[in-house]
């Protein structure tokens, strides 16, 4: 999923909201995984279907919902940015 100004991609969105706050460093694992609830996802926006994985990923603000490859970057950009600062 090639990224643009029209729909960036998720590792813009997740660099984006590392940097504005809507995300934060994840640093435990998600709280459950399972099958979507149809809650939108805090990293896309887009609603997680009931065929698609959701990790309620634990934070600041509880436990919020994201889709699992949206969750993969995000924990991949925490990875990265926590090695940063070490």
């Amino acid at each position: 999923m090639a990224g643009s100004p029209e729909k960036p991609s998720i590792s813009e969105l997740v660099i984006a909201g590392l940097a504005s706050g809507l995300l934060w460093i994840v640093e435990a694992g998600p709280v459950w995984i399972g099958r979507g609830a149809r809650k939108p996802c805090i990293v896309c926006g887009l609603r997680i279907e009931n065929a698609d994985i959701q990790y309620d990923v634990p934070g600041p603000r509880g436990a919020l919902p994201a889709h699992m490859s949206c969750y993969r970057v995000w924990r991949a950009q925490s990875d990265m940015r926590r090695r940063d600062t070490t």
